[in-house]
């Protein structure tokens, strides 16, 4: 009868501890993997949001709506979403950024952006356009090959700024207008903005 009894407690403790570490120690892989999913579904459905507007409204730069499947874009990877660190420069600065039509346009260099992405350390020069958002243009080794020769861009505004610091989703990356429509003007992305690494995720050619 005892035995019985010892065995029934051990077998209820076992239980107890699967149960405990099921809630606990294996909390955080089971939130990761939530978390994953509801990301890739919010990148998809913003991909889809943008290939709707290209696809129907005036304002698109592709010329061929009816034959337009969608733009072309590297997997989904969370691994390249980083939290970067923002040095606000201490007074406005100005800096003159070439257009793709040959003229230049002035916007107010806001900051450095460092931060690490696939084990490189990277900084980058953040701007501020004439409407008060935080522009991030950039360009690295896909550029002129797989993605864009002036460059792709990602887009803030002041208050996702928290603490000094912003987070910089690669994945949500974007090609100019011009990358589709020649008869658009885009930025170029400036020389110090230069990552020597292949940042395979966002928009593509």
């Amino acid at each position: 009868m005892f035995k019985n009894k010892f065995f029934l407690l051990l077998v209820l403790a076992v239980n107890v501890a699967i149960i405990l570490y099921s809630l606990t120690g294996n909390e955080t892989t089971k939130n990761y993997t939530v978390a994953t999913d509801d990301y890739l579904t919010a990148i998809q459905g913003l991909r889809k949001q943008k290939d709707d507007f290209l696809k129907t409204d005036k304002e698109s730069p592709i010329k061929d709506k009816a034959k337009f499947k969608g733009l072309k874009y590297f997997e989904i990877n969370p691994n390249f979403k980083v939290i970067g660190k923002l040095d606000k420069f201490a007074s406005d600065q100005t800096i003159n950024i070439s257009m793709t039509g040959g003229t230049t346009e002035e916007y107010e260099a806001y900051g450095n952006v460092t931060f690490e992405v696939a084990g490189v350390k990277c900084s980058l020069k953040i701007f501020k356009t004439p409407e008060g958002n935080l522009f991030l243009p950039f360009k690295d080794l896909t550029s002129n090959k797989e993605t864009y020769g002036a460059g792709r861009y990602l887009d803030f505004g002041v208050d996702d700024v928290k603490n000094n610091q912003i987070e910089i989703d690669f994945n949500k990356a974007y090609q100019p207008y011009c990358a589709y429509n020649e008869t658009f003007t885009c930025p170029i992305t400036p020389t110090e903005n230069f990552l020597n690494l292949a940042l395979k995720v966002g928009e593509r050619q």
